[in-house]
């Protein structure tokens, strides 16, 4: 069966994605794979692989990636927003396939979160949970 880099396709999908990044956008700094040490203003999403396997659709391999993405933001507004938006636009994934950098997401399903987290820690940051499936190839 295929495996995918799921976690850098998700990434590069989200850098990509014209409503969740950059000025003025909910995820204004991006999708990351490692915390940001000075991420100013601004929230960030980091993810990572939790689980998956194999899935056989239609006949053709396809790699399920349970993927978590953790939404960090300096306010607990900013986090929030950013945590619905980025929910949203998984919920979006249920038509056509996505270019996902060298992937193609068939779907994405079983979206969890938002979910708060935490409160601002040690580094001064909220963060809520948006996890889901990517049926990917």
């Amino acid at each position: 069966m295929p495996r995918v880099a799921a976690v850098t396709a998700v990434r590069k999908w989200v850098n990509a994605h014209p409503t969740l990044v950059g000025k003025g956008r909910p995820l204004l700094l991006g999708a990351h794979r490692a915390r940001l040490r000075s991420p100013g203003q601004g929230a960030y999403v980091l993810l990572s692989r939790v689980g998956g396997s194999s899935a056989l659709l239609a006949e053709e391999g396809v790699d399920r990636a349970r993927v978590s993405g953790l939404i960090l933001a300096g306010t607990d507004e900013a986090a929030e927003l950013a945590a619905t938006a980025y929910a949203a636009a998984l919920d979006a994934l249920s038509g056509a396939p996505a270019a996902m950098g060298d992937a193609t997401c068939l779907v994405a399903d079983n979206v969890a979160g938002p979910l708060l987290i935490d409160g601002p820690g040690g580094n001064d940051q909220y963060a809520y949970a948006v996890d889901a499936d990517f049926y990917l190839i």
